[in-house]
């Protein structure tokens, strides 16, 4: 598979000026669906010490791992980050497909698909970005304003060795103090943005951990890390719960008798080896006063994936871990359980099927930060974001509510409004209880998959649907503005010293305004848009496919792909064999080399001249079916030069 490899600040901040002054988007977002803030609504929340402009955010997954994820967060409204979760193994081999939501949601995936060096760069680059956006005012909000407040919150995992080990104690150090790691990527900006480099950015980037740990891992571990990190790093922490802790009897239940979800076979000795519930309580109280006596807090997060036994076709694993609207009610009766244990005042974030249905509930629980991940790889992607925030806005305007401490309060019971944790509980005693009643959680509200038509994918024309571009949590999918065509093809004909002969070959044709293509070095090949395309095949594997640049071509040499050899030059390399195709701006004519023969071609089509590198036979035809699909792609791009993937593909990623 092609790895993730991300590009430099320049090449972002490039992109982004260019995209968002020509059309009013960013890596393809919209505007409209921006989040802009609402007058009147403070959705601001504190989180260890920080301020967080709203308490939505993506969790830690697939969204949180490029720089052009969390951008695409923060655009609809995310403010509190969940990175990706980082380990010392740090070269998986991560099974393809690896995510399946066509209705509820399954995975493979488990932890970050980088190095640990790759990883910091691009959640420091990220932070960069952010601070650059608000500088510049790019969004029109002044600077300074806390629309911009954003958290960034560390996931680590797995266990004690791995996390105190050298690398992970350096990566931690380095995030948590990274001026030098600043000050190296602002220099890495192009002539242009100079004026940037100087720009005073908070280098501690994080302040906080959520801490992941292997199913089964023990007790005692898991104390003894959260101890590792407080005490040796000085982090507040947040200690991700398994939806096990409910117990088997409850979430076997659940899932199959009040839910419906029969299918879903559980396995009792995931169970039986995790964490218990009694156990787990008296850990996170004994943990409570460690941190207070350090200065720090700990708290819990509901819940990780719930791990089942793989018995669908998606996954080759044995086991695969459930995400999505069952997931939802089993972790809210999960977290109501364990703080009314630990008291209502424990320290609660929260990511299980999270959507724009459910996620002011969600607020109301007092819970914070809210996240979200299997939603968003559904149509429209990170756009679904800023439909939290209005249904929010439009909870809180019914209630006469402003904010959202005033949010929880006043739909507290008389009694219980005496502060923000006791509503926060009293909320979450009125909404858990009926989740399970709620039609919007069964089976047979989430089993219908995508819909699919009597019709196979190829390298150009689709139904142009667009559904598989928001969905790809990196934006690795995008459009070419090729234009409808119907030319007649032409092949050559050799005829000996140099001369070649026109032979009619049909028509080339293409029937859409516009192609999809794929940036290979932000796709992961998860199958998300595979899931999402209405046609059989795979937008990822199908459609044609860009690297940045010539080193990750040649790396990846099993692929049929392409790439920039410099602005107005395309490499390709169709059916295991290559070419180059080259637009000289200057005389409006195209270079074509196929390794046998060099072509001249006027814009028309129309060949001005002709060599043969090699020995031809006489009469040897010269098949032009590469010519035209490179034409196709480089015009397109060429002609739409603001958009993120032509600025990124043409500069290399070098800016």
């Amino acid at each position: 598979m092609a790895e993730l490899i991300g590009l430099s600040l320049g090449a972002h901040l490039q992109s982004i000026l260019a995209e968002y002054h020509s059309r009013q988007s960013i890596y393809g977002y919209p505007q409209r669906k921006f989040y802009p803030g609402f007058p009147g609504y403070d959705f601001s929340v504190d989180f260890h010490g920080r301020r967080a402009a709203t308490p939505l955010g993506p969790a830690s997954g697939p969204h949180t791992q490029m720089v052009q994820n969390i951008i695409l967060a923060f655009l609809g409204g995310g403010r509190i980050m969940e990175l990706k979760t980082v380990q010392i193994l740090d070269q998986l081999q991560i099974p393809r497909p690896c995510i399946d939501v066509r209705n509820i949601g399954f995975n493979v995936e488990w932890s970050q698909e980088l190095r640990l060096e790759d990883s910091l760069r691009e959640y420091i680059g990220a932070w960069v970005l952010l601070k650059i956006i608000e500088k510049m005012e790019i969004l029109g909000v002044p600077q300074g304003d806390p629309f911009y407040d954003t958290i960034f919150d560390i996931s680590v995992g797995y266990d004690l060795k791995g996390i105190s080990s050298p690398p992970l104690r350096d990566w931690l150090r380095r995030i948590m103090h990274a001026e030098e790691d600043v000050a190296r990527i602002l220099d890495t900006l192009p002539p242009e943005y100079a004026h940037l480099k100087k720009l005073p950015i908070d280098p501690r980037i994080a302040n906080s951990a959520t801490l992941s740990t292997f199913h089964g891992c023990p007790r005692d571990e898991i104390e003894a890390i959260v101890q590792h990190l407080i005490s040796e790093h000085g982090l507040h922490v947040i200690v991700k719960m398994n939806p096990t802790l409910a117990g088997y009897d409850f979430v076997r239940k659940t899932l199959h008798e009040d839910l419906g979800y029969t299918h879903i076979e559980l396995d009792p000795k995931a169970f039986e080896n995790d964490l218990q519930f009694d156990e787990a309580a008296a850990m996170m109280q004994r943990l409570r006063e460690f941190a207070r006596s350090r200065g720090k807090n700990v708290g819990a997060k509901f819940t990780n994936t719930l791990m089942v036994k793989n018995n669908q076709s998606i996954f080759k694993d044995e086991v695969m871990y459930l995400s999505g609207a069952p997931l939802h009610v089993i972790s809210m009766n999960a977290m109501h359980r364990f703080r009314s244990a630990l008291g209502e005042d424990f320290p609660i974030s929260f990511s299980a099927g999270v959507s724009k249905h459910n996620f002011a509930d969600a607020v109301l629980c007092n819970m914070k930060p809210v996240t979200t991940c299997t939603d968003l790889l559904k149509t429209g992607g990170y756009t679904r974001l800023f439909d939290y925030l209005e249904n929010l806005k439009n909870a809180m305007e019914a209630g006469g509510s402003h904010s959202i401490a005033e949010f929880i309060l006043q739909n507290a019971e008389e009694g219980f409004r005496q502060n923000i944790s006791t509503a926060g509980a009293a909320n979450a005693r009125r909404i858990v209880p009926q989740l399970a009643g709620n039609p919007r959680y069964h089976h047979s509200q989430n089993s219908k998959p995508p819909k699919k038509i009597d019709s196979r994918l190829t390298l150009f024309d689709c139904i142009t649907c667009n559904k598989c571009l928001p969905v790809c949590p990196n934006g690795a999918n995008f459009s070419i503005p090729a234009g409808e065509m119907q030319i007649p093809k032409t092949n050559f004909q050799y005829f000996g010293e140099g001369e070649f002969a026109p032979v009619e070959n049909g028509e080339f044709a293409l029937e859409q305004k516009f192609q999809i293509a794929n940036l290979a070095d932000f796709c992961n090949e998860c199958g998300d848009c595979d899931t999402y395309c209405p046609e059989h095949g795979g937008p990822f594997i199908e459609k044609p496919r860009f690297f940045f640049s010539e080193v990750s071509y040649q790396r990846f040499n099993t692929y049929d792909g392409f790439y920039f050899p410099d602005p107005n030059s395309l490499k390709g390399r169709i059916a295991g064999k290559e070419y180059l195709l080259a637009f000289n701006p200057a005389n409006k004519v195209y270079l074509w080399k196929n390794g046998v023969v060099e072509f001249l071609f006027s814009a028309e089509h129309r060949l001005v001249s002709g060599i043969n590198f090699v020995e031809l036979a006489e009469g040897e035809e010269i098949d032009m079916e590469p010519y035209y699909t490179m034409r196709v792609l480089l015009d397109g791009i060429l002609s739409d030069p603001q958009n993120y993937s032509s600025m990124m593909l043409r500069s290399g990623g070098r800016i």
